[in-house]
């Protein structure tokens, strides 16, 4: 089975790979090359396009062997590349897509593509292959391989939820600013256990970003007091908060966030953002329509 990748999405669940860092995505490919170098199965990895529009840099030789990297062009998000890239193959079903974005999944399960999560891809980055026993080997009788086609995914799936609770668990302390990035995943799970190391922390710089993170939520709900926090957040310094708010503001529905969401979907140097920001400009527009 070949990986569609969401790279910035998985980069978001990493515990030693920051969103912050300025070659993240350097990181995130030579992650995968030492993945890939002891795995069969090629892999896609969709970055949105960079401000400079400088792609990283793409190794030669028998270890990049299987790693294709590619940038969303501009005005396109990693998100359509990845379902543009998944309409234009002929057989779909043969890719799973890691992230953990709900959106996402929704439309590549649509086009027949299975999915792995981001936190579940994580788990498998981190996983140590067990050297079987050489006597014992001797002695098995051969075995169904659960990797057949029949049941494939569903043992990823099973073998990926099982092992991301051990990898959390025994992962080193990740740094706080990677624990931030996770408050804002996708994955309901994971941002739970983020608020709560962050909440145990004892930590003044947690502060700010649980309180964001709580004025995204309220802006999910329709709350009306989160409105002035939310047009602040689309100026934060995380992108990863910046698309939140975006799209807490589009759930919101007030016409006071159109004119800061237009600045953003203009001018943000992260596709990403701009995308969730055109979103929420259209989700404005119906309920205007709707008054």
């Amino acid at each position: 089975m070949a990986y569609i990748i969401d790279g910035h999405n998985l980069i978001g669940v990493l515990p030693d790979i920051s969103l912050a860092q300025p070659d993240d995505e350097a990181r995130l490919v030579d992650r995968l090359l030492s993945y890939r170098a002891a795995r069969s199965g090629d892999m896609v990895v969709f970055f949105d396009g960079s401000p400079a529009g400088a792609p990283v840099a793409r190794r030669s030789g028998p270890a990049s062997a299987g790693i294709d990297v590619r940038y969303a062009p501009a005005g396109q998000s990693a998100d359509d590349a990845i379902v543009e890239y998944l309409r234009g193959r002929r057989q779909p079903g043969q890719y799973a897509v890691v992230t953990n974005d709900q959106g996402l999944i929704a439309r590549v399960r649509a086009l027949g593509a299975s999915v792995l999560t981001a936190s579940q891809f994580s788990a498998q980055l981190a996983r140590r292959k067990p050297k079987p026993h050489r006597a014992a080997a001797l002695k098995e009788a051969p075995a169904p391989n659960p990797r057949a086609p029949g049941f494939a995914d569903l043992y990823d799936e099973f073998i990926a939820t099982e092992e991301a609770a051990r990898a959390r668990a025994a992962e080193p302390k990740a740094d706080l600013q990677t624990w931030i990035d996770r408050l804002y995943t996708g994955d309901p799970q994971l941002q739970q256990q983020a608020a709560k190391v962050l909440g145990q922390s004892r930590n003044a710089a947690a502060i700010g970003p649980l309180r964001d993170a709580l004025t995204a939520a309220l802006g999910s709900l329709r709350s009306e007091r989160a409105l002035g926090d939310l047009i602040a957040l689309l100026k934060d310094g995380n992108s990863m908060v910046r698309e939140a708010a975006a799209q807490a503001l589009g759930a919101l529905g007030s016409a006071k966030a159109v004119a800061p969401l237009q600045e953003v979907a203009a001018g943000d140097g992260k596709n990403k953002v701009r995308k969730a920001a055109q979103t929420a400009l259209a989700l404005e527009a119906i309920a205007a329509r709707k008054k």
